[in-house]
């Protein structure tokens, strides 16, 4: 029922009275449909890619009935076109980023359709009807990865019909773009709110005597019975149909027949003979298909026979073998003990040795020739006896030959050759009978190739942070602390502890220093570099990061009675030329006299220094002064 007003015997109704009488009943008839969960969509609005080419746009179908959760209906009964480019503010709903994806909500929510205007007594205009009708609305989330990307929130107001999935450089919805598993159908009941009387059933007990709470017991008994958990079949219960030796009606009675058929050893029905077997080919023998019982005793009369020929055992004798080579035996026992004896043979026309092949081998100055293992043997003896004889039959280091092989020895025995290596190393070193013997006299290198060939590598201070290099390149001589080279770049030996090193060069020196603490770096920090066969040489030239202090001042004196205004400057040659005009220049004043005003200014400013100026008004025969230091940075 809805609540009611009572007009009275001659009442002046006003316009918000009457509007009031009506909003009543309206409230009345929403009540009823929120308080029976009349909620949702009820029929239409399917979400479809518009037809017939699809675009940025969603067909929905009609006719449509939907009620929100307010109980208030809307209802559409032509199919509606829905805008999916931009949202419900006019913003684009386009996804930007390769790799991300975007959700979009269409959204359906009550609105009244304002018709038939007219003018009432204070001259506006006002609208007589206002009719249910409808909005449709898109909201959109932010952009996301695929597979993460959120959804838009579902509003209190609104129904959401379904989700559209915007992708980048999209220009057609289809249908794999939709998404109504959020969709907000209607659902006329509730499980929870439908009982059910539980009071006969012997299976199922339900937490509750709902349908809910029945369909989630039937739920569980299923999955019990469908995962073995438990409420499984007997064998005993599930039929079975009598087949071949089998004739038990169930299962359990079937597995049973058909062990016990298969495990039997009975005579005539064994289970070997209910096991069929196919054919199988062979020679001199073969097995025709049958059962396993049938093929075991052909198997075992095969093996009887073969056991007994000849006199019910093998052996070697009786073994048929043909004649071949210098073998006349005719088995295989009269073969094997003929070759025994062939091969331990020890006369002088037919020794074992001499029934042994072997291939060419090849050598120089001796090699063996293809034959018998016996020509082998002689040919090493005469080579071996021609060797030791050399030389009075003894080797000496005189004896034995040196071939010039361009190494530049000019011996041409060991005995030379070894002299000859002292002589070139006595060049260079002391002797064991000489004073610092052991030690180089000079060391001397070949070219050793690569970018940067590495002298000298010592570490004999045991800190990685003083690990001293040198190396060589086609134009200067590197000093390193805490560096090395590997061909392309310098690695830091000790991590947090900076680098430094020194080039010596034949037109300039240089010092190196880096600090960035990077594990492998190409250009130092900074740089000294003094370019001794430049046209300007008098100072270092510097790279990376620069910031000189030093010391500047000037003084005035007037020398009129009256008042003047003097200038006064000079200029500052950097200790070092800087790599470029300094950015910035300042002073700071140590000690200035009390007429003295403002600062010094610079002017020519460049890598080698500046110039600097102050315009003082002083009075007659008066003197100023000013002392202080600047600070350059590059």
């Amino acid at each position: 029922m809805a609540d009611r007003v009572d007009f009275y015997f001659r009442q002046r109704v006003t316009e918000a009275e009457l509007d009031l009488a009506f909003a009543l009943l309206e409230k009345a008839d929403r009540d009823l449909a929120a308080d029976l969960n009349i909620y949702g969509i009820v029929s239409g609005a399917v979400p479809a890619p518009h037809s017939p080419v699809p675009d940025l746009t969603v067909d929905l179908t009609a006719p449509a009935r939907a009620y929100d959760n307010l109980g208030q209906r809307m209802f559409f009964g032509t199919g509606q076109t829905v805008d999916c480019a931009v949202d419900l503010v006019g913003i684009p709903t386009d996804v930007a980023t390769v790799g991300n994806e975007r959700w979009l909500g269409i959204f359906l929510r009550f609105k009244r359709q304002l018709s038939d205007p007219r003018t009432d007594g204070n001259s506006q205009q006002v609208f007589f009807r206002r009719d249910e009708s409808f909005e449709l609305v898109v909201r959109q989330a932010p952009e996301g990865a695929i597979g993460v990307a959120p959804k838009p929130a579902l509003q209190a107001d609104e129904l959401l019909l379904c989700d559209v999935r915007r992708r980048p450089g999209q220009t057609q919805i289809l249908v794999a773009d939709l998404d109504t598993s959020r969709r907000q159908a209607f659902i006329f009941a509730q499980g929870t709110s439908v009982a059910v009387t539980t009071g006969t059933w012997s299976i199922l007990q339900p937490l509750a005597a709902t349908v809910q709470a029945a369909f989630d017991e039937a739920d569980a008994e299923l999955r019990d019975h469908f995962t073995a958990v438990a409420r499984r079949h007997a064998a005993t219960a599930i039929d079975y149909a009598p087949h071949g030796f089998v004739g038990a009606g169930n299962v359990q009675a079937a597995v049973d027949e058909l062990i016990d058929d298969l495990a039997t050893g009975a005579v005539g029905s064994s289970g070997a003979s209910r096991v069929g077997v196919d054919a199988a080919a062979g020679a001199p023998n073969a097995l025709p298909a049958g059962s396993v019982k049938s093929q075991l005793a052909q198997l075992l009369g095969f093996l009887n026979t073969h056991v007994s020929a000849p006199t019910g055992a093998h052996n070697a004798a009786a073994i048929a073998a043909t004649p071949h080579n210098n073998v006349a035996g005719t088995n295989v026992q009269a073969q094997l003990q003929e070759i025994v004896t062939d091969l331990i043979a020890t006369g002088a026309s037919a020794p074992g040795v001499g029934l042994v092949g072997v291939d060419a081998i090849a050598g120089a100055p001796t090699a063996i020739a293809a034959g018998t293992l016996r020509a082998a043997l002689v040919t090493l003896l005469g080579g071996i006896n021609g060797h030791v004889n050399q030389a009075s039959g003894a080797h000496t280091a005189s004896a034995v030959s040196v071939a010039d092989s361009g190494n530049n020895l000019n011996a041409a025995n060991v005995e030379t050759a070894l002299a000859e290596i002292l002589d070139a190393v006595e060049g260079d070193h002391f002797r064991g009978n000489e004073a610092n013997a052991g030690q180089h006299r000079s060391i001397r290198q070949p070219p050793l190739g690569g970018t940067k060939a590495l002298i000298l590598d010592s570490n004999a201070s045991g800190s990685a942070a003083t690990h001293l290099r040198i190396y060589a390149d086609g134009s200067s001589i590197w000093f390193t602390l805490n560096a090395s080279w590997d061909g392309a770049q310098w690695v830091r030996d000790a991590g947090g502890t900076f680098c430094g090193a020194f080039r010596f060069a034949r037109n300039e020196i240089e010092f190196l220093h880096e600090d960035s603490f990077a594990a492998t770096f190409t250009t130092w920090t900074r740089t000294w570099r003094l370019p001794m066969s430049s046209t300007v040489n008098s100072a270092f030239e510097l790279t990376g990061t620069v910031r000189e202090v030093g010391r500047v001042g000037m003084e005035w004196s007037n020398a009129d009675s009256a008042t003047r205004s003097l200038a006064s400057g000079g200029s500052v040659t950097f200790r070092n030329r800087f790599p470029a005009t300094p950015s910035s220049i300042t002073f700071s004043a140590l000690n200035t006299s009390s007429g003295f005003s403002g600062s010094p200014s610079t002017y020519f400013a460049d890598r080698d220094g500046f110039g600097f100026f102050s315009y003082q008004t002083m009075a007659g025969t008066s003197t100023v002064w000013w002392f202080g230091t600047y600070t350059a940075i590059a």
